[in-house]
């Protein structure tokens, strides 16, 4: 439901963006490298500083306020905001408004990105209201731009901003699926239309259902003369139990990559603390050479199994150029 009102506001919103683009101002962040159209009329406040903004703040006259803060977390490592729970969210809304009770819960796309949506009411010593919150993840980015308004505001300012907020977009180049890594010496081409951050590794491509294809780079004395077929996968089941529950392994199977040996192991996660009970098809691919193993995941909503085929032709480009 949420999914199809979000839908119907960017379409309603889409026309008259250039009638009413006289009223905007155009916000970048370098520090995050995001972009995003803010109402002239409004006023701007950047925190801690204008130089090193990790939090804006879009204020209007009456109190309403469009918040848009940024961070960045290794726990996040791999995840897109498809696979987040609103329980994470929780606490720390508590604790700055108080009362609070989650109203709506859905999953959508923001500037081509997964993103959560969650509707909430508050209640301070001083007003009640609504807030609502589009939560995005990019390499390790957390990005949440929330609306907050008392009672009597928040309908009307919501519409007013929605046409903002739908211009939000990464700034980070995505528009090649070509990626090259000088550092460990690979390239790769990614799903067409999966953007992803050239500059940044570990690096994610993500798929706007909700899949992702993330690869990362461990080196260690371990693996000097480890093949990756000598991997031990209930061992690595047993590494993937510590970090999720609910996790079996599905399938293995050893392959080649670029003339490299390749463990191919195949797990299925049932996130339950959603409530729904969502379930993710989780591809990895081990490879290891000049002792750096080199993980490559895919990782899908089971109800999206048709975007395993795109992945595995993604990871069957991947190849070394030294």
């Amino acid at each position: 439901m949420v999914k199809r009102l979000v839908f119907v506001i960017v379409i309603s919103f889409g026309f008259i963006t250039a009638g009413f683009s006289q009223f905007a101002v155009s916000y970048k962040n370098a520090k995050y490298n995001y972009g995003i159209n803010l109402p002239k009329n409004m006023e701007i406040k950047q925190y801690p500083s204008d130089d090193s903004p990790d939090t804006v703040v879009v204020s209007n006259r009456d109190g309403s306020e469009l918040i848009i803060a940024a961070g960045k977390d290794p726990t996040y490592k791999g995840v897109n905001a498809s696979q987040l729970i609103t329980g994470t969210f929780m606490p720390s809304l508590k604790f700055q408004y108080k009362h609070v009770e989650l109203l709506e819960n859905d999953y959508t796309d923001l500037g081509g990105e997964p993103a959560m949506y969650m509707k909430l009411s508050y209640k301070t010593d001083e007003e009640e209201g609504f807030l609502s919150q589009l939560i995005i993840i990019r390499n390790e980015k957390l990005i949440i731009l929330r609306v907050k308004a008392n009672k009597e505001n928040y309908d009307k300012f919501f519409s007013e901003l929605t046409g903002y907020i739908f211009t939000f977009q990464f700034t980070e180049s995505s528009a090649k699926e070509f990626y090259r890594n000088d550092m460990y010496s690979f390239v790769i081409n990614f799903p067409g239309g999966w953007p992803f951050d050239r500059n940044s590794f570990p690096v994610q491509a993500n798929s706007p259902k909700g899949s992702s294809l993330y690869i990362e780079a461990i080196k260690s004395n371990e693996y000097a003369d480890m093949s990756a077929y000598e991997l031990d996968p209930d061992m690595l089941l047993e590494a993937m139990n510590a970090k999720m529950s609910n996790i079996s392994l599905i399938s293995k199977k050893k392959m080649n990559l670029d003339g490299n040996p390749v463990l191919y192991v195949k797990y299925r996660w049932v996130q339950s603390a959603t409530g729904k009970g969502d379930v993710f098809n989780i591809m990895h691919f081990y490879l290891i050479k000049r002792g750096v193993l080199y993980v490559l995941q895919g990782m899908v909503r089971e109800s999206q199994k048709d975007e395993e085929n795109t992945i595995m032709q993604s990871v069957e480009t991947f190849q070394f150029i030294k």
